[in-house]
């Protein structure tokens, strides 16, 4: 290891000019109660310093901030309490209204971080808005987790010269040491959104993503007991559903449901997370989509106990949480199936009966989690689809998911993490087991580094017994004007971490190289500028066979007056040789030469009209396949409280060749493996509104629709060179309908009001509408075929549900 350290910080030197000392605040105790109003009235903040001299990050970075910023912050024996003056004109502040968590580029706002364990890689942050909206989050290294909402409490005052903010930060809101005195990272930022200038007391570099390691320090920070940390959070709601037509089942139906999760403070450093009876039912709907490929579809976690806090377990891409109780991986769904049998009546959740997790780090900068889940089982209906029978099976047995990571950071923000994700099913199902090993080693000025990972996944049942591996090795420099990289990875064909993991394919080599150009300071009509040049090289592992070369070339521009636009350019050196498409072991298309070529703008968002648009155009050599798309997607603010996007997509394949997925049973099939050259156009119309009432309380409402319209020409039969060879069939089942043409619709509507009474505590009211179908209407025009989906019955969902924080501090008050 010292070899390795001493050969990169050589390889560094060139870049070693100086070394900044840090920026250091003499923490200051307060005996004194301490109003949160934003007034300063205590005679404590009369007595204490201001900090101040923030310089800019952007968008000239090093230069003083054109906006004055005064910071004052004392601490007690229970909570650490800041007051802001953010300096400013009237006419210049912002008046925008946004909601939790909510610091767009319209949002004048303040923010500080917090580095208690002074590691350089994890903190947290507290920020809030001059119109009082409050914003937290989990930092680790460059990667921010907005999901963790903390309790804890703040006041804006509007003074002649600008704003004031008052806060205070509960010990009990965050992670310290237990130690006698204690010194930890801190830095404050402010973002005036007039002249999208951002700032910070401790200077940053922009060419280096980790803030936490440029962080200041405040010192002597004497006395401070980790609080008790528990917290219970009951929670009551109730729902109204209509979900008409269903066979045996009413259309509508009602249910009151109740639980709670509970979070304890093991100790200074490990925190418990447990929620029983969990009700994830107002989560938003899924961007739903006709899926065509050989793989599965990832999408985004909704469900908050799974999204707040999880970052620990994140950090090595093996948990995928949707595994629990929403996407279950095809190879259990299809355990019990027989020859000619498919799935119908498939439940798209399973009962979540409990989840908890164990989370934290040491003083020496050991991170543990430990996650665990049940789930009931499911059942789904197969039917025989040459006589037409169907049966019950089950296609997911009572399950238990297990996670396990171990994270030890290293000097100079290195790290090495190993994790281990667990699945153990009841009955004759198989179990799976993945254990993953990562780690990155920075030079001492973090310039340069080298980071590897290995992974072993193991799938057993009874007398089977699968395992794969992947591992990579990549090295580079990655802070400056320019920065590059280069790895090798290969993943083995038996590699499935999918039992709690999402990996798309496995079976794998890819040798590839990155090289970019950044420029951070203003320059002619640019206030940044960015190039990126990525090659790729890639290779089946088994057989060990060329499938394809890469090139990539991508642009990125921000003007002074804060237009954006970006353009890129992809290309295929080669044929590319698809072994997945097939949906056969050992079988592969030939895949012709392309280049796509696109481009996008983004206008000024701090105008009260912005636009959004994007176009892609992709050059195929073969038999005149065409592939384009293009985005328009306008942003309008009508006042500082209401706020309308609209999204338009359209996108076109013309003449295009893939693996013909059905619908149905055709007649007379041929043998071999079916391709079909077809035309497919997908129309995707997104309505988003946020009108916000108080810095507490506001309404979203998003309306998706999405269109599919898929049509075959012909058919071929996949030869063993990879080509096609025409057939005369035409893929109709017994009525003379196509099983493979299809219309398919998804439109969906989440609207909810959210109102945070107290901290902590929230009351939501939530409707959710949709309707899903699939017809063979693929020559209706938009609005005929919007008209034929409101023929559908809608499924809709009305429900009420009331959280409350009750923190064991508030319930026994300590003794002052």
């Amino acid at each position: 290891m010292k070899l390795l350290y001493t050969i990169l910080w050589f390889l560094s030197l060139p870049y070693i000019l100086f070394s900044q000392d840090k920026h250091i605040i003499e923490a200051i105790k307060s005996n004194e109660k301490i109003i949160v109003d934003g007034k300063f009235n205590e005679a404590i903040w009369q007595n204490v310093t201001s900090i101040d001299g923030f310089t800019q990050i952007r968008p000239n970075p090093g230069k003083p901030s054109n906006k004055d910023t005064q910071v004052k912050i004392v601490y007690d024996d229970f909570a650490l309490y800041v007051a802001v003056v953010c300096l400013d004109t009237p006419k210049e502040m912002s008046q925008v209204l946004s909601q939790r968590d909510d610091f767009n580029a319209n949002v004048d706002n303040f923010q500080l971080i917090l580095d208690t364990y002074n590691d350089d890689q994890n903190g947290f942050a507290f920020g809030v808005s001059s119109k009082g909206v409050q914003y937290d989050a989990k930092l680790y290294v460059n990667k921010t987790s907005e999901e963790l909402n903390m309790v804890w409490y703040s006041a804006v005052e509007m003074v002649e010269n600008g704003w004031q903010i008052e806060m205070k930060i509960p010990y009990s809101a965050f992670r310290l040491p237990k130690k006698t005195i204690q010194d930890w990272g801190i830095n404050f930022f402010r973002y005036s959104s007039i002249n999208r200038e951002e700032s910070s007391w401790a200077p940053i570099d922009p060419s280096f993503e980790n803030r936490v390691a440029q962080s200041g320090t405040i010192t002597n920070l004497v006395g401070i007991d980790p609080p008790v940390r528990l917290a219970f959070m009951p929670y009551l709601s109730t729902y109204v559903d209509h979900f008409p037509h269903q066979s045996n089942q009413k259309d509508w139906t009602s249910r009151f449901n109740g639980g709670m999760d509970v979070k304890y403070g093991l100790n200074e450093a490990f925190t418990l997370d447990v929620t029983l009876v969990p009700d994830f039912g107002q989560v938003v709907f899924d961007n739903q989509v006709l899926n065509l490929s050989p793989f599965e579809i990832q999408f985004n976690e909704n469900r908050q106990f799974f999204t707040e806090g999880t970052e620990l377990f994140n950090k090595s891409n093996l948990f995928y949480s949707r595994r629990i109780g929403v996407q279950s991986p095809k190879a259990v769904l299809y355990t019990n199936l027989q020859n000619n049998e498919y799935l119908t009546n498939v439940p798209g959740t399973s009962q979540l009966y409990n989840a908890s997790k164990l989370s934290g780090r040491t003083k020496k900068g050991t991170g543990i989690g430990v996650f665990n889940a049940m789930t009931a089982q499911q059942s789904a209906t197969a039917v025989n689809g040459l006589t037409g029978e169907e049966r019950s099976i089950l296609i997911n047995p009572v399950t238990n998911y297990n996670v396990l990571v171990i994270d030890q950071n290293l000097r100079n923000n290195s790290s090495v993490t190993f994790t281990n994700t667990n699945v153990l099913r009841e009955g004759h199902f198989y179990d799976a087991n993945v254990s993953g090993f990562n780690a990155k080693f920075n030079t001492e000025n973090n310039h340069f580094y080298v980071s590897t990972k290995s992974t072993l996944s193991i799938k057993s049942q009874e007398s089977f017994r699968e395992s794969g591996y992947n591992l990579g090795l990549s090295a580079g420099k990655q802070t400056g004007t320019m920065i590059y990289s280069a790895g090798y990875f290969e993943e083995s064909n038996t590699y499935d971490p999918n039992d709690l993991g999402f990996n798309l394919n496995n079976n794998k080599r890819i040798v590839d190289g990155r090289i970019s150009y950044r420029i951070f300071e203003p320059f002619w009509k640019i206030n940044q500028f960015s190039t990126n040049l990525n090659f790729s090289y890639n290779r089946l592992y088994a057989p060990n066979a060329y499938t394809g070369s890469y090139l990539n070339l991508s642009c990125f521009m921000n003007s002074r007056k804060f237009h954006a636009a970006g353009l890129n350019v992809n290309n295929s050196l080669t044929k590319s040789y698809d072994y997945f498409e097939p949906r056969s072991a050992n079988r592969f298309f030939v895949r012709p030469t392309w280049t796509n070529v696109g481009g996008w703008i983004s206008s000024n968002y701090q105008k009260r009209f912005a636009l959004d648009a994007g176009i892609n155009y992709s050059f195929i050599q073969r038999n005149n396949w065409q592939d384009y798309s293009f985005n328009i997607s306008p942003r309008l603010r009508i006042n500082d409280k209401l706020f309308l996007i609209y999204k338009y997509e359209n996108s076109f394949i013309v003449n295009g060749e893939g693996y013909a997925v059905a619908f149905g049973t055709a007649q007379n099939i041929p043998e071999g493996i079916i391709f079909g050259q077809r035309d497919r156009t997908n129309w995707t119309n997104t309505i988003d509104i946020r009108y916000t009432l108080t810095n507490r309380s506001g309404i979203t409402f998003r309306l998706r629709h999405y269109r599919t319209s898929l049509s075959y020409d012909n058919f071929s039969l996949l030869q063993e060179d990879g080509t096609l060879s025409p057939i005369n069939f035409d893929g109709f089942d017994q009525s003379g309908k196509s099983v493979y043409n299809t219309n398919y619709n998804a439109f969906t509507i989440d609207f909810v009001y959210k109102w945070v009474f107290l901290p902590g505590s929230e009351l939501s009211l939530v409707w959710k509408n949709s309707i899903f179908s699939q017809d063979a209407s693929i020559e209706a025009n938009y609005f005929n075929n919007l008209e034929n989906l409101f023929d559908n019955a809608a499924a809709n969902s009305l429900s009420l549900k009331v959280i409350y924080w009750l923190d064991y501090l508030n319930i026994f008050k300590p003794k002052v």
